[in-house]
């Protein structure tokens, strides 16, 4: 075929796609050629050399991961001269580089280590003394830098500039004295500087965080999701004797985040291992915090919560699993038979909640992150991306440089992808279903006057870009959604733009930009207040339908939102159960929060640290963090994906499974026998459409998305 080519390599035939590189097509055979500036997703520059093979037909040898495979192609690695001018170029790498590897960070993971060891030479020949600079350079309050280790691959350099467009560092000098460098008076500030640790081949770029920390031989290693925001970055946890969390690194999902973590993923570790941590249920006595036993402090605040009737509500977590928040909302709606239950206290409207569960349950968000760099077009609106969901302003900007693609950017600043689009539309807040209505009626060929405060000339260039387009990722923020007033409306609206598009030949991929870790499992699985799990509206009917499932009473009400029930605390809400959120140093509430949490007569709180909420409370419950904890969560596109502990509770902390399921037991309330976090999740999948036939077993180590029905 025209877009394969067949090769031989030291005697192996074998056919690739056409552009494959040399390095490439050899490892297909797993035949080693070892490298240094060769990285799979970076571009090819040959800079090392230390990859050279023979070519038949080449006069001098070339470098494999540069020279692309061609048709008739011998090529030889198992030569002497091969092997000679491997551990020629390893010679001249270790001519400066110190021989510090039992206090190097790299030593036991350090491939010019490895290729020493492999294709090196015994001994040095090298007479003089070693450069030395100053260490360690500080680029960052994250990224050291150690000039003596550094063999000029680039990779740091061509990572910020081919794949972020953060070009920030960059080789100063020339000949023997290059050496990475930062530009005076400005730090390596780029919210994705710890891949570059990574990328790092030899130990010359070190994470502050985790410098002299730990061996890789002394650590295991956890395959777990980030729950920092809602792309949901696949990763490893490092531990050390099951007990302390030494550092996170990125695991490869091509799906997700390919191999890249942004660094508020990568660095926010220590809260696990922080000593300030709960490890003793807590219980106000006298106005003092008490240690207690845990059914001492369970009985006590279930004792509290039943003195307040009908009137307790409960706020759950975006960050904490799909099981612990299916758990929590169970109890909140079965033991204390309310529907006031949230897992946010931003603002969330009644309109912009039923825009949530309709657009998710009928049908409209059913893209998926790979659809973005494949789409002619990515219309974003809402969200400033590059903030809130980081590795998918990734995935926009390789759209835009390598596939050509355009952008449209809505939102009311000037946030940092705007500079990537080709249309930037800065609607005024609180404008954004006028917005939606005014593009659906430019797209249709409509007459409007604009209201939003996009000019009619920048609404009719986007619509025609839209409608000339063939393949368009639409990406919606959940939080305007939820937020909006007439979140209904601009539902409608974009549906309508949907609609009109399908008609000009257009393939839509729309998805819901899910902010925090685990949103769109938290909507998924019953944390809302209008509605049960699986998206049920409540109503007497969908009452009697889960009343039947979970076996009791249940209430018909919809329930107050978050907002809501911090607004209502002394009147209508008179005790409140809240697991992983901290309404008090929230930063819309402060001392407003205060005061109403002040008017409860009961206030239980489970959470990782006594939060400044925490300190309020009657009971407080030491909850176990995501390193600590088994279950699932699901990203922005819906994909469900595992994590599993990988350290042990600290002190008496518990996973939020596990104290929800102690305080139904005392409760004797039917339906809490659950003997595994799977077991949870079996029960989810029956109510949760989308999960259906998803079982836990078939995730694997990549998930599976749920798919719209």
């Amino acid at each position: 075929m025209a877009d394969e080519v067949t090769l031989t390599i030291d005697g192996q035939k074998i056919t690739v796609p056409k552009d494959t590189l040399v390095l490439e097509a050899a490892k297909m055979l797993g035949i080693d050629i070892p490298v240094f500036c060769y990285h799979h997703k970076l571009e090819p520059v040959g800079a090392c050399r230390q990859c050279l093979v023979d070519i038949e037909g080449f006069r001098k040898p070339q470098v494999s991961c540069s020279t692309k495979a061609a048709d008739g192609m011998v090529v030889r690695t198992n030569t002497p001269e091969v092997k000679e001018m491997w551990k020629g170029v390893l010679e001249f790498l270790l001519i400066n580089h110190p021989l510090d590897c039992p206090v190097c960070d790299r030593g036991g993971e350090c491939p010019l280590q490895d290729n020493t060891f492999a294709y090196g030479p015994t001994d040095s020949r090298f007479e003089h003394e070693k450069r030395h600079f100053a260490k360690p350079v500080p680029l960052s309050a994250l990224v050291l830098m150690d000039r003596e280790r550094c063999i000029l691959c680039f990779r740091c350099v061509r990572f910020q500039r081919e794949i972020v467009d953060h070009p920030q560092i960059f080789v100063s000098n020339r000949g023997y004295r290059d050496y990475i460098d930062i530009f005076p008076g400005k730090p390596f500030e780029s919210n994705f500087s710890g891949n570059t640790i990574e990328l790092c081949p030899v130990g010359a770029l070190l994470s502050s965080v985790f410098r002299f920390r730990a061996r890789p031989w002394e650590m295991t290693s956890t395959e777990s999701i980030c729950p920092d925001c809602g792309v949901g970055c696949n990763m490893e946890i490092h531990d050390r004797s099951g007990r302390h969390v030494a550092r996170f690194v990125a695991r490869n999902n091509d799906e997700v985040n390919e191999d890249w973590l942004c660094d508020r993923g990568r660095f926010d570790s220590t809260f696990i291992n922080d000593s300030e941590r709960l490890t003793k249920p807590l219980v106000r006595k006298n106005g003092e915090f008490q240690e207690t036993t845990w059914e001492e402090a369970l009985t006590t605040a279930i004792s509290l919560m039943r003195k307040a009737g009908a009137r307790t509500a409960g706020l759950g977590s975006p960050n904490r699993t799909n099981e612990q928040n299916y758990l929590f909302q169970k109890f909140i709606r079965c033991v204390l038979r309310t529907n006031n239950i949230d897992f946010t206290i931003e603002p969330r409207s009644a309109d912009g909640a039923d825009a949530l569960a309709s657009g998710l349950s009928g049908g409209m968000f059913n893209g998926s992150i790979r659809d973005i760099p494949n789409s002619e077009v990515i219309l974003s609106i809402g969200s400033d991306i590059s903030f809130d969901l980081p590795l998918i302003d990734l995935w926009i900007k390789k759209a835009v440089w390598k596939h050509g693609s355009k952008l449209i950017f809505a939102y009311p600043l000037a946030a940092e992808l705007a500079k990537y689009a080709s249309a930037f539309l800065p609607y005024h807040e609180g404008k954004e279903a006028k917005f939606a209505a005014e593009l659906s009626n430019a797209v249709k060929g409509l007459a409007c006057q604009p209201m939003a405060g996009v000019e009619r000339e920048s609404i009719e260039s986007a619509s025609k870009t839209l409608k000339d387009a063939k393949s368009i990722s639409l990406l919606v923020s959940e939080p305007l959604l939820r937020s909006a007033e007439r979140g209904l409306d601009i539902l409608d609206s974009l549906n309508w733009l949907i609609d009109a598009l399908h008609g000009f030949g257009a393939n839509v991929s729309a998805m819901l930009l899910t902010r925090d870790g685990n949103s769109q499992g938290a909507m998924d699985v019953g944390l809302l207040p209008g509605y049960y799990p699986g998206y049920r509206k409540i109503s007497p009917d969908t009452r009697a339908e889960m009343e039947g499932f979970w076996g009791g009473e249940l209430s018909s009400e919809r329930g107050f939102s978050g907002r809501e029930i911090i607004a209502k605390t002394g009147s209508d809400i008179f005790a409140l159960w809240i697991m992983g959120l901290d309404p008090v140093s929230h930063l819309v509430y402060d001392d407003d929060a205060r005061e109403s949490l002040g008017r409860l007569d009961a206030l239980i709180v489970q959470d990782y640290f006594l939060t400044e909420t925490a300190k309020m409370a009657h009971v407080v419950l030491p909850s176990s963090t995501f390193a600590e904890t088994k279950g699932t969560f699901t990203n922005t596109e819906r994909r469900i994906q595992r994590i599993s502990p990988a350290i042990r509770p600290i002190g008496d902390s518990l996973p939020d499974t596990d104290i929800i399921l102690k305080a139904a037991f005392l409760t004797g309330t039917s339906g809490f026998d659950f003997g595994r976090v799977e077991n949870i999740y079996d029960e989810i999948s029956q109510i949760m459409p989308g999960y259906n036939g998803i079982s836990y077993d078939s995730l694997g180590p990549f998930g599976r998305q749920w798919e719209v029905r």
